[in-house]
């Protein structure tokens, strides 16, 4: 009579994993119009701040954004894979981060080749800088000068991923290592082999 509910087993496919990270982009995205909007409100009222000052705030703010979503959430699914591979649920894939990363930048790959060709150079270079705005500064100083400078961002997180992913499958988590310090007498391993 009733249907009983399918529970999600908590397993994270590779599509699932790389949405994430490209969810980082897009809330980039929405960082920089609201760094934006503040910066233009200050003009406003009257306040006057220096030339590059926007670049490198937008740059500053959504770097760092990126940097801690992209590892909370990678940590996360790093961590769930653990117990899921623990119990044999699922086989490890040590190479799931990496490939998740690559599929998250096909956008970015896809933008920095028309930002290079000649015909499409405008349209790829405006649309790049927006869908990579961690890296705004960096690219309004070098873009004229280093076509190649456009391939840079996206190694960002194909870095950040596995280093995260492989740091929640261990149990190593960097909060507790920068915010908390432990005594020297009560330090045990922690962390999984």
């Amino acid at each position: 009579m009733f249907k009983r509910r399918v529970e999600d087993s908590g397993k994270t496919t590779l599509f699932r994993f790389a949405c994430r990270i490209f969810y980082a982009h897009v809330m980039s995205i929405l960082i920089m119009l609201v760094i934006y909007f503040l910066v233009d409100n200050l003009k406003l009222i009257g306040l006057q701040q220096p030339d590059g000052l926007y670049n490198i705030a937008v740059t500053i703010a959504c770097l760092i954004f990126y940097l801690v979503y992209v590892y909370i959430q990678c940590w996360r699914i790093g961590q769930r894979d653990y117990t899921l591979v623990l119990y044999k649920h699922i086989e490890y894939n040590k190479f799931k981060p990496l490939l998740a990363a690559a599929f998250s930048q096909i956008p970015g790959f896809i933008l920095a080749v028309l930002a290079l060709i000649p015909s499409t150079r405008e349209l790829g270079q405006s649309i790049f800088s927006v869908f990579y705005f961690y890296a705004a500064w960096l690219l309004a100083k070098c873009k004229n000068s280093v076509p190649a400078i456009y391939f840079i961002p996206l190694l960002l997180p194909l870095i950040l991923v596995p280093a995260a992913y492989h740091m929640g499958y261990r149990g190593i988590y960097l909060a507790n290592k920068v915010v908390y310090k432990m005594p020297k007498d009560k330090k045990d391993k922690q962390g999984r082999a």
